[in-house]
């Protein structure tokens, strides 16, 4: 049996493990999913402490975001509740679509509302509204539920500015106005597929039980007679959605050395507009409502308590996840799907939806599937940029169970089973999947395709920079214990003889080189398969003091990264010439693990540096390695930076390939960009 159907042999059985343990026998989910977790690791051959380690990894990095984001909006919720406001705009919304098609303007509001903010964050600002119109109307939750959840889902998974659609974008050279002109026209029909319709037909056949302690916090309380009015209660709702457009808005009016536009970042990040609108929402929902402070503070601690055990399973869901991840399913699945000879549009979504299976994320599916079939569609004629982005994303939407930290958020804010979890949200999750492709296809009809030629055309050498340090033995720094360089003239028409024949001896690190996965990951890739699309496309150089020894979290987020999605630092070895120098140079700037870690979790695709490490030398364990190569993005080290100051440019770096190796010497060329 082979490595990869060893792998993907062993994620099915988790999975069915997963669901028998839980639905059958009644197990908590959090200890299932953590012992399922640990077996699964050690089954597809991981080290026991990488294991671990991968699952706390995990936990923590869906946490680290989704519990602010659940405390915060539960927050507001109860304030949104206790206040009246969530039944203010109940009523208004019943009053004007009529309680039969409300569920229509829940629909159509999730899809506005989740254009410019995270699924979670969406989702928790919206919950309030679903429970308060289910309750006063008496229709079924998951009739008013399963279009909020459609409305965020399609937003998330297809449409810019979110993360991965923009990473899409920029793997397929799409433009990004067309893309989202493209994703209205495909989304909304979809949402209306997977929300209203698909909810009409599948409530009736869900029992759900008759209290909910969750929703027990929105709507346990008597309405207040005085309510404040819509506006107001409006404005609250959307002051995050306001702040994070306003962002987005700043990040491309503006200069990225611009205060303004970092004030707008800082405001506009989901964790601080959610905080803003939970302090807005205490004085007008609050004390402008004739709350005082004790009430307000009650209201905040009681709703924290049940949602105590719906982090818990989230945060186990998340370790689940990355097991899957760093095991190397979603490359066994990558690898079975190349091997079809479908079109790119068919190919993208297949990639992305196999991945999404295994891997229960959908940013994961979409950002690694765009990088697999980029290349291939790059060399394929007909092709729509645009469209590639929508196709990977609906694929990145398909079968979302029992490993996908969503799942389980859906599954406990509706109190439902594991069985009915699947019955809704997953069959949602796959109608999204498959009628997003399909109204993708019928678009490729009438759109048709941009051509690739011009695009081409306009591929030219000037304004091109060699930032290839120069292999010489008398100028090149070798890393202590690495392999020396040894260049040998065999033939030399300078002394005579009929042609000139040279010969190399020299390491896979040596100069400016590209580690692949495998340098460090026991699953990961070699070299020969990293593939073209991080390699090629927009980077931002970024400029780091001659005093800063270490590139840690704090110092990079004094910097404006996170609108690129491949990073080259300019460190001090660039400002004393360190990579024209035999010298090694072992007090070299590094990127400290906690800067990698931010970096991977915000989906960079390449990460470069102007020394031939990145790691700190003498360093106890290679963990900023282990966690960029970890999430399958190449290293370039050695680059010779002095040519390029900070600032945005076009960015083709190719290493030699060699099959089966770890790394390799590479060629790398930048051009600033307009």
């Amino acid at each position: 049996m082979s490595h990869n159907t060893l792998l993907l042999l062993s994620a099915a059985l988790a999975v069915v493990a997963l669901i028998v343990l839980i639905a059958r026998f009644k197990l908590h989910p959090f200890v299932v999913l953590i012992t399922v977790s640990l077996a699964l690791g050690a089954a597809a051959g991981m080290p026991l402490g990488s294991v671990v380690k991968a699952f706390q990894d995990g936990v923590g990095g869906v946490l680290g975001f989704v519990a602010i984001v659940v405390a915060l909006g539960t927050m507001l919720g109860k304030m949104m509740a206790e206040s009246g406001g969530a039944a203010r705009i109940a009523t208004t919304l019943i009053a004007l679509f009529g309680e039969p098609r409300v569920h229509w303007a829940i629909m159509v509001v999730a899809f506005i509302v989740g254009i410019p903010v995270f699924f979670q964050v969406g989702f928790m600002l919206l919950i309030p509204l679903v429970f308060t119109i289910a309750g006063r109307t008496g229709t079924s939750l998951v009739k008013i539920g399963i279009p909020l959840v459609a409305g965020l889902s399609v937003v998330h998974g297809m449409m810019p500015p979110h993360p991965a659609a923009m990473l899409a974008v920029g793997a397929y050279h799409a433009d990004i106005g067309r893309t989202i002109a493209y994703a209205i026209v495909v989304g909304l029909p979809t949402a209306a597929l997977a929300g209203p319709v698909f909810a009409s037909w599948i409530a009736p056949r869900i029992a759900l039980p008759a209290e909910n302690p969750v929703a027990a916090q929105f709507t346990g309380g008597m309405v207040p007679r005085d309510m404040p009015s819509f506006g107001l209660t409006l404005l609250t709702v959307l002051l995050p959605v306001i702040l994070m457009l306003c962002a987005s808005v700043a990040d491309v009016a503006l200069d990225t050395r611009s205060t303004v536009r970092a004030i707008f970042d800082f405001i506009g990040s989901p964790i601080v507009a959610l905080l803003v609108a939970l302090l807005f929402s205490f004085w007008a929902l609050g004390y402008r409502q004739h709350f005082t402070r004790d009430q307000i503070l009650k209201f905040a601690n009681d709703c924290l308590g049940p949602t105590a055990t719906i982090l818990l399973v989230i945060g186990a869901g998340g370790g689940f996840n990355r097991v899957l991840l760093e095991s190397g399913v979603g490359k066994a699945i990558a690898d079975v799907a190349l091997g079809s000879q479908a079109s790119p549009l068919l190919l993208a979504w297949v990639v992305a939806a196999l991945i999404r299976v295994a891997t229960g994320s959908a940013t994961v599916a979409m950002t690694t599937s765009a990088g697999i079939v980029a290349p291939i569609a790059a060399a394929t004629p007909g092709t729509s940029a645009e469209l590639l982005v929508l196709a990977t994303g609906a694929g990145s939407l398909v079968l979302s169970h029992v490993n996908d930290a969503g799942f389980w958020l859906i599954k406990e804010f509706f109190n439902m089973t594991v069985p009915q979890t699947l019955k809704t949200w997953t069959v949602a999750e796959t109608i999204i999947g498959v009628a997003g492709l399909c109204f993708t296809l019928l678009l490729s009809l009438l759109v048709g395709c941009a051509p690739r030629e011009q695009a081409a055309q306009q591929l030219s050498a000037d304004g091109w920079i060699d930032v290839t340090a120069t292999l010489d033995p008398a100028h090149t720094p070798v890393y202590a214990g690495d392999a020396p360089l040894k260049f040998e003239f065999l033939k030399d028409m300078r002394k005579g003889d009929k042609l000139t024949l040279s010969a190399y001896s020299l390491g896979a690190h040596s100069g400016t080189h590209i580690d692949a996965p495998m340098h460090f990951v026991v699953t990961g890739v070699s070299i020969d398969q990293v593939p073209l699309a991080p390699l090629i496309g927009a980077a931002r150089v970024i400029e780091i003091a001659d005093s800063i020894p270490a590139i840690d979290a704090a110092e990079l987020n004094r910097h404006d990264w996170k609108s690129s999605k491949r990073l080259l630092f300019r460190t001090r070895s660039t400002l004393r010439g360190w990579m024209d120098s035999a010298t090694f140079h072992r007090d070299f700037a590094y990127i400290a693990p906690d800067a990698a870690q931010l970096l991977a979790d915000a989906g960079v695709v390449l990460v470069g540096v102007d020394y031939i490490s990145a790691e700190q030398f003498g360093a106890p364990a290679p963990r900023t390695h282990q966690i960029l190569l970890g999430r399958g993005i190449p290293i370039v080290e050695g680059l010779d930076l002095r040519p390029a100051p900070a600032g945005d440019y076009d960015m083709i770096v190719l290493p030699l390939k060699v099959r089966g190796h770890e790394g390799a010497p590479a060629r790398a060329i930048v051009r600033k960009r307009a």
